[in-house]
């Protein structure tokens, strides 16, 4: 509970600082990360975790950084067609300052010397590993905490 804490603390400082960008962002990712599900409340689940608030902010992040390279796709094609990107230019910051927000609260994320590392060292001790139970292994150890296209790349090669 102590990040949803957190994140409802730094979203009231963003408001009294009239952080607007800040402040929304802040605003939808904790309605987000705060609702149950129908199937959840079915299960029982009551209470928001810290693993369901984290998840929702990795889920936030994959979607902005998405984002960033979908706009970074535009602003090339409205260059070639000789348009003004200078609209995309202002999402593109206000992406990159959402990164920047969301990044703060996401876990470290693994670098991909060391998501290598935990591969090879995975793959020693267990020589016949599949692809499947390498990332079995990544997401029970290493979860939120490494790009999941990255390691697929990683597990494969």
């Amino acid at each position: 509970m102590a990040l949803l804490d957190a994140l409802k603390a730094d979203q009231l400082a963003a408001r009294k600082s009239n952080d607007r960008l800040k402040a929304d962002l802040l605003t939808t990712l904790i309605g987000e990360a705060t609702q149950i599900t129908t199937e959840e409340f079915k299960r029982g689940v009551t209470e928001i975790t810290d693993d369901k608030v984290a998840a929702t902010v990795a889920k936030f992040l994959k979607n902005t950084k998405l984002t960033l390279e979908n706009l970074a796709s535009e602003r090339v094609r409205l260059i070639e067609a000789g348009g003004d990107a200078s609209k995309v230019d202002q999402r593109i910051k206000a992406a990159e300052t959402e990164l920047a927000i969301l990044s703060a609260y996401g876990p470290k994320q693994m670098t991909d010397s060391e998501l290598r590392q935990a591969i090879d060292d995975f793959r020693a001790a267990n020589p016949d590993a599949n692809v499947g139970a390498i990332m079995a292994h990544l997401k029970t150890h290493f979860g939120g905490q490494y790009d999941g296209k990255a390691a697929s790349a990683l597990a494969r090669g």
